[in-house]
């Protein structure tokens, strides 16, 4: 009888809503319109918050800047952000309200790190140059850590969910793609049409490829081990079709460090598949540094002799990759880095304040190592690279805590496809490449306050740890 009372007034609610929305329309009244909306989007975030993720999912690469301010500290999506803020203050209440609080969510050790992080900035932003700025980065930040992160982390620990969420995503990502690609076509396909064609639902080019690349390996992933998920044969293919042709979007994209991306993330399958241990490529890759900054003169040389610069042929755009003496895009770069470094030297310890680096490091730049689109204003990408940032903005400490961060989610993905098997290890897999594919990105660019990346990455990081949630109850069960 209850079941029935509940579902009378969800029916009659509707009815009403659907009654007055038309009352709005009939009598012109558009802005009216907004409120029964906003009721249903209160009412499932209250009642059904795992449908409302399931939107966000899906929403999220297609939501709409409300103010276009490329590279401000917060950006305020639509229709996205409203409900992950509404998300976030209902789990903070609930949290509040609970009598008996045990989060098994919190006992992982990426989850431990993520805390300490997130705890260290909130630190630095007490002792900001600009508290304002870092008060309200903090915010944002905690507000996808809280609700991509932690609560997803509960419900992911159904795998049905996982995978509901990654196709509403693939989903959304596919048809931005076919936006753009329609945008683009419209001009030739050339390059300087590649930055601008995934307006208004991206800013520029770098982001919509960094958002695509999230996705391709999940869909690699499912091609080759489809029938662990028990995908049918047309599902598996759909997924190697729909594979290529975000290859080619990304190809269409002319953003080089995503392609990077891709190749590195590809590699390491291999490496997977070849059951090398993470300790054994952490070794290898302290002795590659160590060659590299031994030879680090004849690489500089080398380097210099590279007069390849961004071009529509995609081949020499990808060469201009090491062009470090005349391309634009590169040699900015490298002056943002520089600045990002003087600016640790100044402030080693807390840093300038989460946020802050777009604001302050004008005043750092040299003239020599100034460009053609050099500016003071943070126009063009801020400090491009998400491991400077917290160097310049939280100082030694904050660098240190993000650099364990990805190191962590590393030696989560190797461990999981050394003991797990099954749906677990399959979806552990996809979203292991998906991350490596940002870490890898985030050398040379940073994106991580923007809906369309957080959103991504901190639900592929609930994914693996809900996997290891999962896996540590079936051990302590064995064990007992």
């Amino acid at each position: 009888m209850g079941a029935w009372s509940d579902t009378k007034v969800v029916y009659g609610t509707a009815l009403c809503c659907f009654i007055f929305s038309f009352f709005c329309i009939y009598t012109e009244l558009y802005p009216l319109l907004f409120i029964p909306v906003g009721f249903f989007a209160i009412w499932s975030t209250i009642i059904k918050p795992r449908y409302t993720l399931y939107f966000l999912a899906f929403a999220t690469p297609l939501s709409v800047h409300l103010i276009d301010e490329r590279y401000s500290t917060v950006n305020l999506s639509l229709p996205t952000e409203p409900l992950i803020i509404l998300i976030f203050i209902g789990v903070l209440f609930k949290l509040l309200a609970s009598k008996n609080l045990y989060l098994k969510e919190i006992k992982v050790a990426l989850s431990i790190l993520l805390l300490v992080d997130f705890g260290w900035l909130v630190i630095t932003s007490i002792n900001s140059t600009m508290p304002l700025i870092s008060t309200k980065y903090v915010l944002m930040k905690s507000w996808y850590l809280v609700v991509f992160y932690f609560l997803l982390a509960k419900y992911f620990q159904r795998y049905d969910v996982v995978k509901k969420f990654l196709w509403l995503f693939i989903a959304s990502v596919c048809i931005l793609v076919v936006y753009t690609l329609w945008q683009h076509s419209q001009e030739g396909f050339v390059r300087a049409a590649a930055y601008t064609a995934m307006r208004p639902f991206l800013p520029d080019h770098g982001m919509y490829a960094a958002c695509i690349s999230f996705v391709i390996p999940v869909l690699f992933v499912f091609a080759i081990h489809g029938k662990s998920l028990a995908y049918s044969s047309f599902v598996r293919i759909l997924c190697w079709s729909l594979f290529f042709f975000l290859i080619v979007a990304v190809a269409l994209s002319f953003t080089r460090a995503s392609w990077v991306s891709i190749i590195v993330s590809l590699l390491l399958y291999v490496v997977l598949l070849l059951k090398v241990r993470f300790h054994h490529v952490m070794i290898l890759g302290c002795v590659i540094l160590g060659v590299i900054l031994s030879n680090i003169d004849d690489i500089q040389t080398d380097l210099s002799r590279n007069k390849k610069e961004s071009d529509d042929n995609i081949e020499n755009h990808l060469q201009s990759v090491g062009n470090v003496t005349s391309d634009p895009s590169n040699l900015e770069r490298l002056n943002r880095w520089s600045c990002a470094v003087r600016m640790f030297e100044e402030k080693p310890i807390m840093g300038w304040g989460p946020g802050t680096y777009t604001f302050q490091y004008g005043q750092f730049q040299l003239p020599h190592q100034m460009t053609i689109i050099s500016t003071n204003a943070g126009k063009l990408g801020g400090i491009h690279s998400e491991y400077l940032r917290p160097l310049a903005e939280s100082g030694l400490i904050g660098a240190l805590l993000f650099l364990l961060i990805v190191l962590f989610v590393n030696a989560l993905g190797f461990k999981h496809q050394r003991v797990l098997i099954g749906v677990p290890r399959v979806l552990s897999l996809a979203a292991f490449l998906g991350l490596i594919t940002y870490f890898t990105h985030a050398l040379l660019n940073n994106y991580s306050e923007f809906d369309k990346i957080a959103v991504p990455l901190y639900s592929f990081m609930a994914i693996i740890t809900a996997i290891e949630i999962n896996y540590t109850n079936v051990e302590e069960d064995h064990q007992e």
